[in-house]
């Protein structure tokens, strides 16, 4: 069982480590592409500018690199074990509104979807323990 304050601790630890997620999708590649460029002549007129279907691509913030950072190292006290749980839990909650996709993770560890939420929280409050 958890203390009443410490279901809103766990709460922010599972945010933050949502947001890490986020933060690394958004991180420039280790390997840049190799590319060559070829600059065409072009003209000066409205039609030069992106469409619609342009997308644009979203860069991490100093903030969000800080917390990023903090995130690994507070994740690194954990086991290897509990460390990927944890891991494979933010990055499938990321971008997802209904949640970590408990099934998907538990094909991936070989585990009942059921087993993986009480791993993941048990991982938690392990963490809780470490860092209080």
């Amino acid at each position: 069982m958890t203390a009443i304050g410490d279901d809103h601790i766990i709460g922010e630890l599972h945010r933050l480590l949502v947001e890490a997620a986020v933060t690394e999708r958004r991180l420039p590649r280790a390997m840049a592409k190799v590319t060559t460029t070829y600059w065409p002549d072009t003209k000066a007129e409205w039609l030069s500018y992106a469409d619609e279907t342009t997308r644009v691509r979203l860069q991490a913030t100093t903030q969000q690199v800080t917390r990023y950072e903090r995130a690994i190292v507070i994740v690194g006290l954990l086991p290897a074990g509990s460390r990927r749980l944890v891991w494979a839990v933010a990055f499938s909650a990321a971008g997802r509104h209904r949640g970590p996709a408990w099934s998907k993770i538990g094909r991936m560890l070989g585990i009942d979807r059921r087993l993986v939420r009480r791993k993941y929280e048990t991982a938690l409050l392990e963490l809780l323990g470490k860092i209080v």
